[in-house]
């Protein structure tokens, strides 16, 4: 067999090894919200090939366990909702947005922080408007220490809360 014509077989029989890359995750941060009401954050995920799932961390900020809600594709891009913060009880909450695609490749943004301030102080609040949505927020815990309820600083009105099975 000539030289050219083993290098072709061998191309013809070798597995075609697709790179998967982590996908693209892009959220515009909201400086601040207000108490009591549940906060709307939205991002546009995209993938090489499919989003499997998108996911906000949050935390109260200071705290040492996140929790996460799942957000939901809207046809435009990816909205998740949080519970609302309680009035004096939370000053900020910590939270990123992770992106996992069909190949179980990640991809996160960085932390935000958004800070909890009084109507009128916050100029454009992501407060959620979907009445439905918000009283259907599920969270769910990250660690067996954050115990059986939502972390004291939210408002439960509406929230699931998912405890971590030991």
């Amino acid at each position: 067999m000539r030289a050219w014509m083993a290098v072709a077989a061998v191309a013809l029989v070798a597995p075609i090894v697709a790179s998967a890359e982590e996908p693209d995750v892009a959220h515009q941060p909201s400086p601040c919200t207000v108490p009591g009401k549940p906060v709307s954050l939205c991002a546009n995920v995209t993938d090489d090939g499919q989003v499997a799932k998108v996911r906000i961390y949050f935390r109260p900020a200071g705290e040492k366990y996140y929790s996460f809600v799942d957000m939901a594709f809207t046809g435009i891009n990816f909205c998740g909702t949080l519970p609302a913060p309680r009035e004096k009880k939370v000053q900020a909450v910590d939270y990123y947005v992770q992106g996992v695609d069909d190949q179980y490749e990640t991809r996160r943004t960085s932390t935000y922080q958004l800070n909890i301030q009084p109507e009128g102080v916050c100029e454009f609040p992501p407060i959620e408007k979907d009445a439905a949505r918000s009283a259907a927020i599920t969270v769910y815990a990250t660690s067996p220490k954050q115990g059986k309820k939502l972390p004291g600083q939210f408002l439960s009105t509406g929230v699931k809360f998912v405890p971590v099975k030991k």
